[in-house]
């Protein structure tokens, strides 16, 4: 149930910003905007405020915005191109570049939208500040790996191991390497328990020894880094910093993707489609809030870049055609525009449902 709230929440949220982006440029402009509505499907709320109905729809998986001379046929199937508008006020009749605007804001507001999310992260949770000596507090423990099947957790710190008390990493490193591999290990650690008090506990480890790095090992991390508050300036610059580096790989793996170099059936790096989306949500919500600051805003960006990919039917595809319009001197024939838009659209559902296909595959795989 928490999932399917969290789900709803962001889905609503990216769509929101997405749309926000497409209703204030063109209002902006001075486009008649005859409806902007959040979600698809039938009709939960309306309200009119001006020339513009403001409405709520039942399926939280998409939206629009209505403006008056973007889509003609639609306008005469609904009656709606009978509103008796300024010729100038219609989409078709604004110039180009404010077009190219108007169909690149939803994307540039789910980037914006990346940038706020990251940038709350950082000032609530802080900034990961190395440290320059490490102590001896685990920051993880390898699973089924020697500390792990001991019992130690993370954020144990430890302060003796076989007799020899260590204080910095360094001297806890040095001690495990050199011992035997087939003694047990007897270790004492401090931790803190629900009370509040430190508690010292000692433990009994068998040491493994790891071939690839030829040496005695515990399968312990140290802490290496720790939070530090940060304002709203240093927050917006790292949410910025961040939606950046997130963007940069997210195209990387969609060229891999149309490349061939990862395989789309792939469950790791392969698409994912709304139940595999959803399936990440519900592993973020048992990790903790965090966890689902982040993935909204990998959301947002991955639903930025996606739109503006030149696909008929997207944004991206729009600005495409307005880019040629403006290069040629008139626009495409809406009947071409109607017809590519409809093999767009015929494309992205059998995407859909290949990729929703395999999730569910790779769920009850």
């Amino acid at each position: 149930m928490l999932t399917a709230i969290v789900a709803i929440i962001i889905f609503a949220l990216l769509v929101s910003a997405h749309e926000f982006g497409h209703f204030i440029t063109a209002k902006l402009s001075g486009m008649y905007v005859d409806e902007f509505s959040i979600g698809m499907g039938p009709l939960v709320f309306a309200k009119q405020i001006g020339e513009t109905k403001y409405s709520l729809r039942l399926l939280p998986l998409g939206g629009f915005v209505r403006v008056l001379g973007e889509d003609v046929e639609e306008e005469e199937r609904s009656g709606v191109e009978q509103i008796d508008v300024p010729s100038e006020r219609r989409y078709q009749n604004r110039p180009v570049w404010q077009r190219i605007i108007f169909a690149s804001a939803g994307s540039f507001m789910n980037m914006l939208s990346a940038i706020i999310i990251f940038a709350l992260m950082f000032m609530i949770a802080g900034e990961a500040v190395p440290i320059a000596n490490p102590g001896t507090t685990i920051s993880a423990v390898v699973e089924n790996g020697p500390a792990h099947t001991a019992g130690l957790l993370p954020g144990d710190t430890i302060v003796e191991v076989d007799g020899v008390a260590v204080d910095t990493w360094a001297e806890l490193t040095a001690v495990i390497v050199q011992a035997p591999v087939e003694q047990p290990m007897q270790v004492i650690v401090e931790r803190e328990n629900t009370d509040g008090v430190m508690e010292t506990i000692p433990l009994t480890m068998q040491p493994e020894w790891n071939e690839t790095e030829q040496k005695v090992m515990l399968g312990i991390y140290a802490l290496t880094a720790e939070r530090k508050a940060v304002g709203p300036i240093r927050g917006i610059t790292l949410g910025a910093q961040a939606t950046w580096e997130t963007s940069v790989m997210m195209v990387d793996v969609l060229g891999d993707l149309f490349t061939g170099k990862v395989d789309i059936m792939d469950e790791e790096e392969g698409l994912t489609g709304p139940v595999g989306i959803i399936r990440i949500i519900d592993q973020s919500t048992e990790q903790g809030w965090i966890y689902v600051f982040n993935l909204a805003a990998l959301l947002s960006i991955n639903l930025g870049i996606i739109n503006m990919l030149p696909i008929p039917a997207l944004d991206g595809s729009k600005v495409l055609l307005l880019l040629y319009e403006g290069l040629r001197g008139k626009p495409i024939a809406p009947e071409k525009e109607g017809f590519l838009n409809m093999i767009g659209f015929a494309f992205l559902m059998t995407l859909i449902i290949f990729v929703t296909f395999k999730d569910v595959m790779n769920l009850f795989g």
